[in-house]
C-alpha cells in the first residue's frame, strides 16, 4: 500500500513538472532563438565578437529557419538600431504567422531596438535565453 502511494505521488509530481516545462515559452524555442535571445539580453549598441561569431553560425546553419536567419542577420548588422532594410525584413517576420512566437518576439525587439533592449524587452528575452 505504501509502495503504491509512493509510486502515485512520484508519478503525479513528474506529470506536474513535465506540464510546467511544456508550458514554458522557452520549451519550444530553438537553439538559434535561445542564442539570439541571450546575445540581445546583454547587447549594448551592437553584438560583441563572440556574439557575431554565433550569429554567423546561425546564418550559415542548415538547421536554422529562414525567419531565424533574418533576425540573426539583422542583429549582426546592428549599429545602435536596425537598418531600414533590415526593419522591412523584420516586419515581414513579425507578421508571419508561420514563424514561431519566439522568432516574432525577437524580430519585434530588434525592429524597435535603440542602443539596447528595454526593460520589457529584457523580460521577454529572459524567457527565451539560455
Amino acid at each position: 500500500m505504501i509502495k503504491r502511494n509512493l509510486i502515485l505521488c512520484v508519478s503525479f509530481a513528474l506529470l506536474v513538472f513535465a506540464q510546467q516545462g511544456l508550458a514554458s515559452p522557452a520549451a519550444g524555442a530553438s537553439d538559434s532563438v535561445r542564442t539570439m535571445a541571450t546575445i540581445l539580453k546583454f547587447l549594448n549598441h551592437f553584438p560583441d565578437d563572440d556574439g557575431k561569431a554565433k550569429l554567423n553560425k546561425i546564418i550559415g546553419s542548415s538547421d536554422a529557419l529562414a525567419a531565424e536567419k533574418t533576425v540573426a542577420s539583422a542583429i549582426l548588422n546592428l549599429q545602435h538600431s536596425a537598418s531600414s532594410s533590415d526593419k522591412k525584413k523584420l516586419s515581414k517576420v513579425m507578421s508571419d504567422n508561420s514563424a514561431s512566437q519566439a522568432v516574432r518576439d525577437l524580430a519585434n525587439i530588434v525592429h524597435n531596438l535603440n542602443h539596447k533592449p528595454s526593460s520589457s524587452d529584457k523580460a521577454i528575452l529572459k524567457k527565451y535565453s539560455w
